[in-house]
């Protein structure tokens, strides 16, 4: 592991938010398949990868969602009761996935009844912002998951934040209130050197200025925490002060990375960096080991 030191610079007046895309599942089944390639857990990637194709359909036939909260609402307008228009669409979502698993690769799963799938809805989101015990998640627990980020990525296209929404330092996700998956080292004229986090649940990114911990913004020196022998593309920001660390991807190094992707193809590196002592920071609702991650407001 090689472990370098670095002062960050600070951006001036960037876009606060970037939406996400239309085609973003479809983006990430092609990066999950890329990372497969090689890899120890290829069989696993690829079947995500499957689930990430079904969302791409289940996106493109949802229909239009009536009822959001408009986006000027106190708060991340997607989070709590917010967002009851999103609990009316999630269940034809759940369905859609579900049959579509079928010929898929990851293991087979049973469709949950209504009060089953409140449950595995409120553990998702439960789990996209951090709040989650440990244990070992079954496959309908993650297509359930699936959903939720189909129907609320959906919802954040639909609702349109301005580009420029005033943030509040270590605020979670502007559009729904989730934490963010990892931070994303943007590459490209305008744009280069500028970081965003990337919501685990509806995939809006944020900006973060490059000047402190995204966790707990203590001082301005960071540590990066990288697997020999890599690109560089997947990097560990680790602080010492609060004992936390967020996933950072340099698009520099990789310009196709993708931040829940790239998380889960590297799993060794969560590993080593655990072994320094270090908390993860940061959701994944492919994970199927639900593990706790770090609540750095209460330190």
């Amino acid at each position: 592991m090689n472990l370098t030191e670095n002062i960050l610079p600070s951006s001036i007046a960037p876009a606060t938010l970037l939406l996400p895309g239309p085609d973003l599942f479809g983006v990430r089944a092609a990066r999950l398949r890329h990372l497969a390639h090689g890899h120890g857990l290829a069989p696993w990637l690829n079947g995500l990868a499957d689930v990430c194709d079904a969302q791409q359909m289940a996106l493109n036939t949802l229909p239009a969602l009536i009822g959001l909260p408009s986006g000027d609402a106190a708060g991340p307008p997607l989070a709590g009761h917010q967002a009851a228009a999103l609990w009316q669409a999630l269940p034809a979502v759940v369905h859609q996935l579900f049959t579509a698993s079928r010929g898929l690769t990851i293991p087979p799963a049973r469709e949950p009844g209504a009060e089953a799938l409140q449950r595995m809805a409120q553990d998702g989101l439960k789990m996209a912002v951090g709040e989650v015990a440990t244990g070992q998640r079954d496959a309908a627990s993650i297509l359930v998951a699936a959903a939720l980020q189909v129907v609320w990525t959906a919802a954040a296209r639909t609702i349109a934040l301005s580009a420029m929404t005033p943030l509040q330092d270590l605020a979670p996700c502007p559009c729904c209130g989730s934490a963010p998956v990892g931070a994303v080292v943007m590459a490209g004229e305008g744009k280069g050197g500028l970081r965003y986090l990337e919501c685990s649940l509806c995939a809006t990114r944020w900006n973060a200025v490059r000047a402190r911990c995204t966790l707990c913004e203590e001082g301005s020196v960071v540590q990066y925490l990288g697997l020999e022998g890599a690109s560089g593309a997947v990097q560990a920001e680790a602080c010492d002060h609060c004992g936390g660390y967020i996933k950072t991807f340099f698009q520099d190094k990789d310009i196709q990375i993708d931040p829940l992707a790239d998380d889960l193809g590297s799993l060794t590196l969560d590993i080593l960096v655990g072994e320094q002592g270090y908390a993860r920071a940061a959701p994944n609702l492919f994970l199927q080991a639900a593990e706790p991650v770090r609540d750095m407001t209460r330190d």
